[in-house]
């Protein structure tokens, strides 16, 4: 006879029994607590990042992984101090360490008790240097970490202090939150507190899905030791579908439990559980990683030569969203690829045809095969059917059309791009909406994009590299002068179009430069972009623009040119990371290699214009993209 269903877990796990794996995950904590080295722990939502918290405080935990038995490892849910004051903030850590030492049987400490009655980062230091007398070493966790920090009542100062802490005492933070401490660092409202070398103490932990192991450990082990065994059957059908998600995990094998002969009616009830939370994953992507996640395997085709993408999958592995196998991705579980699936089918119902437009008329125009798709929009080769001329159409996506604000913005933002006049700038002749989706009609380009050129052809000479750039920053002077700012300016957005060869421009191509005012418009509409103010494309995006992308002016895309410039002489990024914290981090803080160590016959007065315009002061840099090209 079967016992209680064990599978109950909706929440983080409590019970050392019920907690299986992250063996490797809990082997580098343990390293790094004994090293004193502060950690953050960075996974999606419900992905087992405060259960692995719980875990490590556990006795028989410390003991297995070698944590010195005079740690002292308090635990705080930083949702109580989203708006606390300093003051109340080291009152509540004094306290969490004073029933922790109780908690472990522990003499208290009397200057924990005087902070904890009269709290303020002086009693706080004063009573970590008592405990560090007594031999014990602090390590704070801090779950939630999100909470703090954007909590308004605080200050640079409130993180420097608990910089100087960990730097003076043996006191450890832990921190867990769903994005890195380095997106959190320079984005949203806390920006000038963020900057804090606090948060450059910390090693990252990225917590991702189980291993097929622990998986199957999970499904069998609670099951069997409640008195049940699941079928080989079963087991792989629960594995197929929930994948290595331990809240997929748990909810498909309870519904499994109780009705191990009927795994149609497991599916359904999981499914339909899982839904809010897929739900509220899918609400927090990007429009750029839903797009990928729709369509993956066009995605995976184009990813070698497309960075946008490229870091809109690796994010998507990072959430555990996508796993990638030999260079190839896939849906972590059946589960999630059938509600992609269901966004599909949504989006069919809202974009017409799918997104495939092909056939269709908008107003006087014919539109014709698609030739090319980004996040935020569909470009289709068409044509105005009385003036029989090609032109380029692109197809804002429809969910811009929830902003009731977004037409005027539209509108006014569409009449200023189509005032642009420039050989190098895509002339825009045409704007509207037609059943609630927005179009522009543009001048088409034959030719290919410079990323792909690039794909065929990096690194360029550099005699070729200043003909290209020369157009581009033509059109980024003539743009500026008008009281433009591009703010996407990356290979992708430049097309070359075949020209004749003559003295000046011994390629044969001109380079033109698409979507002016596009990134600004969307950013201005109530569809937001999910990174908290960031606008453009991290690998080409100057710090100012990460910082705020509201307050850049033409000299961010003089860095965004010299990034691209540096990317057509040597084939390679000056700021390369694995994720998108790295990324930032070297656009904020770290020197760009110089190109020729890259490509030694590059000129010395190209590659200091370059080093030049990838200054992190704008005040350092050109101030026109005419001078850095005329430096070049």
């Amino acid at each position: 006879m079967s016992g209680a269903n064990p599978y109950i877990s909706r929440g983080p796990v409590r019970q050392s029994h019920l907690f299986f794996g992250r063996v490797h995950e809990m082997q580098e904590i343990a390293a790094f607590v004994r090293g004193n080295q502060s950690i953050a722990v960075v996974g999606q939502r419900k992905i087992g990042k405060t259960s692995l918290l719980f875990h490590l405080m556990r006795p028989e935990t410390r003991e297995t992984y070698n944590i010195p038995p005079e740690t002292v490892i308090a635990y705080l849910d930083c949702e109580v101090l989203g708006t606390s004051t300093t003051e109340e903030i080291f009152g509540q850590f004094s306290g969490e360490i004073a029933a922790t030492l109780s908690e472990m049987g522990l003499p208290a400490e009397p200057a924990l008790e005087t902070a904890i009655q009269k709290p303020s980062r002086l009693a706080f230091e004063g009573a970590l240097r008592k405990l560090n007398q007594r031999g014990l070493r602090i390590v704070l966790i801090l779950d939630e970490f999100e909470r703090l920090s954007t909590n308004t009542q605080l200050d640079v100062n409130f993180f420097n202090a608990l910089r100087s802490a960990a730097g003076r005492y043996p006191l450890v933070f832990i921190t867990a939150a769903a994005r890195p401490l380095i997106e959190l660092t320079y984005s949203g409202q806390a920006q000038e507190i963020l900057s804090s070398p606090f948060f450059n103490i910390f090693a990252p932990l990225f917590l991702g899905l189980l291993s097929g192991e622990d998986s199957y450990c999970l499904i069998t082990e609670l099951s069997s030791g409640a008195g049940v065994t699941f079928s080989e059957e079963v087991i792989n059908f629960i594995y197929e579908l929930a994948g290595g998600h331990p809240l997929a995990l748990q909810v498909a094998c309870f519904h499994a439990f109780n009705m191990p002969d009927n795994l149609s009616m497991v599916e359904e009830s999981t499914t339909r559980e899982l839904n809010a939370h897929f739900q509220y994953y899918w609400r927090n992507l990007t429009q750029t990683e839903q797009e990928a996640l729709i369509r993956l395997n066009e995605a995976s085709a184009r990813v070698h030569n497309d960075t946008t993408l490229r870091a809109a999958l690796r994010d998507l592995v990072q959430k555990c969203l996508l796993v990638q196998e030999d260079g190839l991705y896939r849906y972590p579980s059946r589960a999630w690829a059938d509600f992609v699936s269901g966004q599909v089918r949504r989006q069919t119902a809202t974009f017409s045809n799918g997104g495939l437009l092909t056939g269709t008329r908008f107003g006087s125009y014919e539109v014709n095969e698609m030739i090319g798709r980004g996040g935020m929009a569909e470009v289709y080769k068409g044509r105005h059917t009385r003036l029989d001329r090609v032109v380029a159409i692109k197809v804002l996506s429809p969910g811009l059309a929830s902003d009731p604000d977004f037409r005027m913005r539209f509108e006014r933002e569409a009449r200023a791009i189509a005032a642009l006049k420039h050989p190098n700038i895509v002339g825009v002749f045409d704007f509207g909406d037609l059943d609630e989706m927005y179009y522009m009609v543009m001048e088409y380009v034959p030719g290919e994009t410079l990323s792909r050129f690039m794909q065929l052809s990096a690194p360029l000479p550099a005699a070729q590299v200043r003909v290209l750039a020369k157009d581009v920053a033509h059109a980024l002077d003539y743009a500026h002068g008008q009281g433009f700012v591009h703010r996407d300016v990356k290979p992708s957005n430049v097309m070359l179009e075949p020209v004749t060869a003559d003295s000046t421009n011994d390629l044969g191509l001109r380079a033109i430069l698409t979507d002016f005012g596009i990134a600004k418009l969307l950013k201005a509409s109530g569809s937001k972009t999910r990174n908290e103010g960031i606008t453009g494309t991290l690998d080409y995006m100057a710090p100012e623009q990460i910082r705020s992308s509201a307050d850049v002016d033409g000299r961010a895309d003089v860095y965004a040119l010299g990034v691209v410039v540096f990317q057509m002489l040597t084939g390679q990024l000056p700021f390369p990371g694995d994720h998108p914290g790295a990324v930032m981090l070297g656009h904020l803080q770290t020197m760009p290699p110089d190109p020729r160590t890259l490509v030694s016959d590059i000129p010395e007065y190209t590659a200091k214009a370059v080093l030049r315009a990838l200054a992190k002061d704008p005040d350092d840099r050109f101030s026109t993209a005419g001078a850095l090209v005329a430096a070049m």
